[in-house]
């Protein structure tokens, strides 16, 4: 099964996030063991909204060079962002129906769009 993920590393950043037209859902957190039920999570919006975000995890090895670069402090945390910007900042674990209420929210208000 093709994954709906893009793993990012720190040099494949631009490409893949900040040079993006569509808005991105990443996620820091480590590998541990609550992190398949929230790349599960990831999976199912991906699937959903493929045609309008990408979804795209920190490659493991370098979660704390992203934390320390996009001022995570705790994880899990889900970022919203569009062109490299941070719209949105969702702490915690999450479900499926609560992250895209606040994805939905979020591109109501701030961006201005339906979906």
């Amino acid at each position: 099964m093709v994954s709906l993920i893009q793993t990012v590393r720190p040099e494949t950043f631009w490409d893949e996030v900040i040079s993006e037209p569509k808005i991105v859902l990443l996620l820091c957190m480590p590998h541990d063991d609550a992190f398949p039920r929230q790349q599960r999570v990831l999976e199912e919006i991906a699937g959903i909204y493929r045609e309008r975000i990408k979804v795209v995890l920190p490659e493991e090895a370098f979660i704390e060079v992203f934390k320390n670069n996009l001022n995570i402090v705790g994880t899990p945390t889900f970022l919203i962002l569009k062109e490299g910007k941070e719209i949105a900042r969702v702490w915690g674990e999450s479900d499926r129906e609560k992250l895209v209420q606040i994805l939905l929210d979020t591109v109501r208000k701030v961006l201005n769009e339906n979906w």
